[in-house]
């Protein structure tokens, strides 16, 4: 017989906690409905170490319904218990979602009860967080917890997390992000994990810098490498292969490339970075650079220095042109590249200073400008 979900709402704690027992009970668990004579705290372990069974014979709106019970009483125990309570119940819900979806999504929505239920001060928050990022991104609802990085430390701002306590956090959200495909949101979050360390701890975030880079140089809509390099954690993996394979994508061409290539084909499958994918990239690295030196670059000079076929050409310069990393006008009369801007794939100090002095002109006309706007204004 189907049991009969009972109402929580205006019962006493200690009610409540009877009535999710012999609810638990009805359903098949292996739990007593005589109330434990150590108290209530203990009452609740009993009840949160049987609540999955409520996933296997309950329906969606009773086994939400009793869950959010489970949250009310929760969070009202003895701080002396209240902790171990609330983690023995998180592991339960990060467990709803393997026999079905739809439960994940139940779990999702009652681990978001509890994490606004908490005080902002309590420690407990950023623990339930982490089972709130857990589920979702088990299932594909990464969007409804996760914002981006500035909007996580204002959220624990009364209580933010330890050093540790965030890279852990930053991990799970890089894996859950890139599980739901917003590989975007991901790479943000690994480079604020590596922003997290200093030269002291870098060398325990080698295997994340290590991914970072694998990451950033796979993706295919990324192309400017040079803000990694100042990284701790990338940093300490100068003399690696992975940091070599970097360094040629921030300043080198295709031809350095291969040569790379040809001494470490072993490494680039070893970290799943496909050759023909790498050419791809360092062909539209090689154009960006040349575009930089000259205005005008001939088809026979990208043909030769990009290692194309002639009949390649142009649909290569179409297809560089719409990464928006240059802009020039194909002359297909006198085979040539017309070039009018290109982005720079590296920032130095000179070109820091460049654009120092660039804005300094421009302000020093805008006052100049302003300053004959008022002399026109005065009377003759």
């Amino acid at each position: 017989m189907e049991a009969e979900l009972t109402s929580f709402i205006a019962c006493s704690p200690q009610e409540q906690c009877q009535e999710l027992r012999e609810y638990m009970n009805e359903l098949g668990a292996e739990i007593s409905t005589q109330p434990s004579p150590k108290g209530m705290e203990d009452d609740l372990h009993k009840i949160i170490g049987v609540c999955d069974i409520c996933f296997q014979k309950g329906t969606e709106a009773d086994i939400e319904s009793v869950l959010n019970g489970i949250v009310s009483v929760v969070i009202i125990a003895d701080s002396a218990a209240s902790d171990g309570l609330v983690l023995a119940f998180c592991e339960k819900l990060t467990k709803a979602w393997e026999p079905e979806v739809k439960h994940g999504l139940i779990a999702l929505k009652v681990l978001r009860l509890l994490f606004y239920s908490l005080n902002e001060f309590s420690p407990m928050r950023y623990h339930v967080y982490y089972y709130m990022v857990e589920v979702a991104g088990k299932v594909g609802q990464m969007q409804s917890v996760f914002t981006n990085t500035n909007t996580l430390k204002k959220t624990f701002s009364s209580r933010p997390p330890s050093s540790e306590q965030l890279q852990k956090l930053y991990r799970l959200l890089h894996i859950s992000l890139t599980n739901c495909k917003m590989s975007d949101d991901a790479y943000k979050v690994m480079l604020d994990l590596l922003a997290t360390y200093t030269m002291e701890n870098a060398s325990q975030a080698r295997e994340d810098a290590q991914r970072c880079i694998v990451a950033s140089l796979a993706d295919p809509n990324i192309y400017i490498f040079d803000h990694l390099l100042p990284l701790k954690p990338v940093k300490f993996l100068e003399g690696n292969p992975i940091h070599d394979l970097l360094m040629c994508a921030v300043y080198d061409g295709l031809a350095e490339y291969l040569k790379f290539y040809s001494g470490h084909k072993e490494f680039m499958q070893k970290m799943n970075l496909d050759h023909g994918q790498m050419m791809k990239k360092m062909r539209i690295l090689t154009m960006i650079s040349m575009a930089e030196k000259n205005t005008e670059i001939s088809f026979q000079q990208i043909e030769r220095e990009l290692q194309l076929q002639t009949d390649e050409v142009e649909k290569f310069i179409i297809d560089a042109l719409k990464t928006n990393l240059l802009t020039a006008r194909i002359d297909q009369a006198n085979r040539k590249l017309a070039v009018q801007s290109a982005v720079k794939r590296a920032l130095s100090k000179a070109h820091w200073v460049q654009i120092r002095d660039t804005l300094i002109q421009w302000k020093t006309s805008i006052h100049q400008m302003r300053d004959n706007l008022l002399e026109l204004e005065q009377p003759m």
